[in-house]
């Protein structure tokens, strides 16, 4: 055997250079307060990567965000694009300026947990088959309190051999693998076919389907990302709860036109249309997308959309957050009778002994005993209360986990450093 065949995966990460290795892509418009405390967390862990900020703000904010790029030590490139560029257009140049192996995307309010990246990085080499990899993502409202209080994205790895099997997979447990660790050679392959759909959720589905057409997704049993649920810049046509609030027939529209394009790769592989007739690819894509969409056309929801549609003066803004205020916000309340509060009792308890007592966190119990407090001091010698939810702590993960002290832990770690 060759002395360079003999070389584990780690010894091979070593020779490939950090430029070289991966780059971390950062989007931003007119927030730069947010982006101050997204690079500060960074220069706070070291973070050796190059960073690609895609900047389309203008004014004060462009001025703000120029001063913060000078301030810190980091191998930072500032591109400015026009405010009116859209956010796939922004992304797509700066994919397309990418000389690194992988890539990831980190919205400008939301934090990257820096020590998961290595380990992710070392998995895609060792595993040619894929071309996505990450981990769980916690769901953070940051204000005077950190509320950490459920976790968006759980799924198990995706690693078919058969790309239509794969589609099946995340369309069954639908989660967007858009901010994973891509192989860049597969992030900007991708990044043409979006301009054939228009709506931000017509490229979301489009970006992941494409991604797993070319290879399968890697899912770490960690937290890979906290994201900022707190409002953002008010986007349209990201979710099909828009469409059915302002324009039904669009929805129908979108999904044709993503679906003719997600088609036409899948058939471009010979050995897959040997092994599926066309009319069978079909029946299965569109089956396993009415599934996906099923939970969002509940009775429930069609009957309130429905009454709304029918009242004067109600606007489609209200209409979509009266949805998700009523169906789509994480349960916090559990059920069940008197040994499953018991095992919820034990479980939570046992989870404050390790944090209090192995890991010699500040934490307490709430009163209800089914939420938890953790009191830590943030990088800049601030002191930061997080606010662990029952939602948080009792959510069965859709790979089977559950958050364990390790998670809690490494979660208030890396956001201590977020300020």
């Amino acid at each position: 055997m060759s002395s360079a065949s003999a070389l584990s995966v780690g010894d091979k990460a070593k020779i490939v250079s950090p430029r070289a290795r991966y780059t971390l892509l950062i989007p931003t418009f007119n927030r730069p307060a947010h982006l101050r405390s997204l690079l500060g967390y960074l220069a706070s862990r070291r973070f050796q990567y190059p960073i690609r900020i895609l900047d389309s703000s203008s004014g004060d904010a462009l001025m703000q965000n120029r001063e913060t790029v000078g301030r810190e030590v980091l191998d930072i490139v500032h591109e400015v694009h026009d405010p009116a560029t859209s956010i796939h257009t922004k992304i797509g140049l700066g994919v397309s300026s990418v000389e690194s192996i992988y890539c990831s995307i980190c919205a400008d309010d939301d934090v990257l947990f820096t020590d998961e990246l290595a380990g992710l990085l070392d998995i895609l080499d060792a595993d040619r088959r894929l071309v996505v990899a990450h981990g769980y993502y916690v769901n953070f409202k940051p204000g005077v309190d950190f509320d950490l209080w459920h976790t968006d994205y759980s799924a198990p790895s995706i690693v078919s051999e058969d790309a239509l099997r794969r589609i099946v997979a995340q369309m069954s447990d639908y989660q967007a693998i858009y901010y994973g660790v891509h192989r860049t050679e597969t992030m900007k392959a991708i990044q043409p076919p979006l301009d054939r759909v228009k709506s931000l959720w017509a490229k979301e589905l489009l970006t992941s389907s494409l991604a797993l057409v070319a290879g399968g997704s890697y899912r770490a049993p960690r937290y890979y990302m906290a994201r900022n649920s707190n409002p953002s810049i008010a986007t349209e046509g990201w979710h099909p709860h828009q469409f059915l609030a302002t324009e039904p027939a669009a929805l129908l529209r979108e999904y044709a036109d993503y679906r003719a394009v997600t088609l036409e790769h899948l058939a471009a592989d010979a050995r897959f249309r040997a092994s599926y007739r066309p009319e069978q690819i079909e029946q299965v894509f569109d089956l396993v997308h009415l599934k996906y969409l099923a939970p969002m056309l509940s009775p429930a929801v069609m009957a309130y959309l429905i009454q709304q549609s029918l009242l004067p003066d109600v606007t489609p803004r209200q209409t979509i957050d009266g949805i998700w205020n009523a169906f789509a916000s994480p349960d916090a309340r559990q059920t069940g009778g008197l040994k499953d509060i018991l095992r919820r009792l034990r479980r939570i308890v046992g989870l404050f002994r390790e944090l209090r007592f192995r890991a010699r966190l500040d934490v307490s119990l709430s009163r209800s005993l089914d939420g938890m407090t953790v009191k830590r001091s943030t990088r800049d010698g601030g002191s930061r209360r997080y606010l662990v939810s029952p939602a948080l702590l009792e959510q069965k993960f859709a790979d089977g986990g559950q958050v364990t002290a390790s998670h809690i832990r490494n979660i208030v770690a890396h956001l201590d450093d977020y300020v």
